[in-house]
């Protein structure tokens, strides 16, 4: 009876390890727009309840208001943070207002290391970042979540975005996702390059990203040589938050080849 017992608890223990190999990960990315609707009229309790409803795993935020003077002196980061009980990151890219301006990350799990990076600038135009946060996951995998938000001025220095971006992560010993606003539609030759090596979550979406735009230019991507496989991607239709519109994506780890017998 014993060996019985054994061998239940090895078959039970050996299925949880399998399920939680392939568990899933959710991602948002979304461009709040300084946290005001097309009316200026302040919409971060209503993100941080569409954040909290999707209950994605990691969100990546654009245009992200701290303490500035529009934003009436208030840090929409730790308004957020409280809302979905996650844990924030900043990514400062300029001083704003008497704060700050920049891109933010929020991660249901732990954040145990964090990089930020400013972007080239040759035309100095408005100065752009890419933030990244290494995630603890359940499954005690480590993912590089990255977050950008790029020139919509300067085709120059958007595509030496484009260029540094993918020459940082493309080498990641981690998982990555690199989400944003990259100000560009799909088939912008440079974005059309960078698919030899990454996957667009919604390269098969003809649903816009921009309100009132016919644009999409809100992205999430993998590489196409990473553990993770894209499992859904929507575009979720919430016009009246902001003036973009914010995207969801679901991957999994794939199954590690079998070389055995």
């Amino acid at each position: 009876m014993q060996r019985v017992y054994l061998f239940l608890i090895v078959l039970v223990s050996g299925f949880f390890r399998e399920t939680n190999a392939q568990s899933t990960i959710t991602v948002l990315t979304y461009n709040i727009h300084h946290g005001a609707n097309a009316k200026e009229h302040n919409t971060i309790v209503q993100i941080g309840r569409l954040i909290r409803d999707y209950s994605p795993d990691l969100v990546a935020l654009q245009e992200v208001d701290s303490v500035t003077t529009r934003s009436r002196k208030q840090d929409h980061l730790s308004q957020l943070a409280r809302l979905t009980s996650m844990n924030p990151l900043y990514g400062k890219a300029i001083d704003f207002q008497g704060g700050k301006y920049g891109t933010a990350i929020l991660s249901k799990y732990p954040i145990i290391a964090s990089q930020k990076m400013m972007l080239p600038n040759p035309d100095k135009t408005e100065p752009r970042i890419l933030q990244c946060a290494y995630v603890e996951l359940p499954n005690e995998k480590t993912i590089r979540f990255c977050n950008t938000h790029l020139d919509h001025q300067s085709p120059l220095n958007r595509n030496l975005q484009l260029a540094f971006v993918n020459n940082t992560l493309e080498n990641s010993i981690q998982p990555v996702i690199w989400c944003g606003d990259l100000n560009t539609d799909p088939d912008d030759p440079e974005i059309e390059k960078l698919m030899d090596r990454w996957v667009d979550a919604g390269k098969d979406s003809k649903t816009p990203t921009l309100v009132d735009s016919g644009a999409r230019i809100d992205y999430i991507l993998s590489l196409k040589k990473g553990e993770l496989e894209l499992v859904r991607y929507r575009v979720l239709n919430v016009p009246k938050l902001s003036d973009h519109l914010p995207v969801l994506a679901t991957y999994r780890f794939r199954k590690p080849k079998n070389n055995g017998r």
